[in-house]
């Protein structure tokens, strides 16, 4: 009766006061952002329990070490310069040597009327991609001083978080085992142990989906700024950022991260644009055969067509966060459709059917 008079009520002030419920989910916001930190670096404490066979309380700390450090120095070195880049880029992009220059001599110096016809296609198609690509640059530099300066306005949110979270991970069985305790006390055993099924296969595909493709990303996105950096690729930091950042999403991120990095690259420096795809594809071949199947592994299970649909669909509703959020869904999803069929097939005798093949 309880969980139904909760889902009337959010129902109801969605319904009938929306500005309500928005101040509601802004007083919730560091529990939220809290939740979100503690259930990533959850994981990272079992790491450490499992390997250094050190006390709850310790990994905590070395974990929560590990997180201020790394988001002090986005913080203060990385976001900075890339800002920087960004700026950089645009700057010449818009002012300096562009690709008129190569083109309009070849083209008064050749007397042709496909000569000029192309040049001129290509002249217009320049402008476009210059424009294009100025007006991500622009978006990019925007929401990274938005971002920076988002934390320091929002200190009071960022610190409440930070405290919830350390509590929410201290406090982790206490709170599972009331969370079971309240499923038990309003459902009936059945569907207590359904739910419950439920959250264990979700905890266990997103975790180790997103821890995996979180990890495998930071290292693409590493691989990629040093051999940026080795081969004097423009503005290397920013670009193998782009290239990690993307290659969060499956099957689309290394091509969306490849078309700017290429572009830029050609428009400060044509022949480091080919330097830059070379690159790409040997740190994606990398990746697709040795990185990502042993950080990974097979918690996916389905097929492509699976998670290219999921993630333009998700992509097309929620952006980005959809993208990389509807591939463990999915999976969800599959995995507990899969076991109702199996069920029902198995009570009116039909399990012999021919299965499918699971990882499709």
């Amino acid at each position: 009766m309880l969980p139904l008079l909760l889902a009337a009520l959010i129902i109801l002030l969605i319904v009938f006061s929306p500005a309500t419920f928005g101040r509601i989910i802004v007083a919730f916001k560091p529990v939220i952002y809290g939740l979100i930190i503690a259930y990533l670096l959850d994981s990272l404490v079992m790491f450490f329990l499992r390997k250094l066979k050190i006390r709850r309380v310790q990994g905590i700390l070395l974990a929560c070490i590990i997180l201020i450090g790394s988001i002090s120095a986005l913080i203060y070195k990385i976001l900075p310069q890339i800002a920087e880049n960004i700026n950089n880029i645009t700057a010449f992009i818009m002012n300096g040597l562009t690709i008129e220059h190569i083109i309009i001599p070849i083209r008064d110096k050749v007397d042709n009327q496909y000569v000029q016809y192309f040049a001129d296609y290509i002249l217009h198609a320049g402008e476009f991609v210059r424009n294009s690509i100025n007006y991500l640059l622009s978006y990019l530099y925007k929401t990274l001083m938005s971002f920076i300066s988002n934390i320091g306005s929002s200190m009071f949110t960022v610190i409440t978080s930070f405290i919830i979270n350390i509590y929410m991970l201290v406090e982790k069985e206490d709170l599972l085992a009331r969370g079971r305790r309240f499923i038990h006390a309003y459902f009936n055993e059945k569907n207590a142990r359904d739910i419950l099924n439920i959250f264990s296969q979700a905890n266990r595909i997103f975790k180790s989906y997103l821890n995996g493709k979180l990890l495998d990303s930071a290292i693409v996105g590493i691989i990629c700024v040093i051999a940026f950096f080795l081969a004097k690729v423009p503005y290397a930091p920013l670009m193998g950022s782009l290239i990690g950042f993307f290659n969060i999403i499956p099957y689309f991120g290394p091509i969306i991260g490849s078309v700017p990095v290429v572009l830029v690259s050609f428009f400060l420096d044509p022949p480091k644009a080919l330097t830059a795809l070379i690159i790409i594809i040997i740190v994606q071949q990398l990746d697709g055969n040795f990185i990502d199947p042993k950080i990974v592994g097979d918690n996916v299970g389905v097929s492509p067509f699976w998670i290219i649909t999921s993630v333009t669909v998700g992509g097309k509703l929620f952006g980005i966060p959809g993208m990389v959020l509807s591939v463990p869904l999915v999976v969800l999803i599959k995995t507990i459709v899969e076991e109702s069929i199996e069920i029902r097939l198995i009570e009116k005798g039909k399990s012999q059917i021919e299965k499918p093949n699971l990882k499709k």
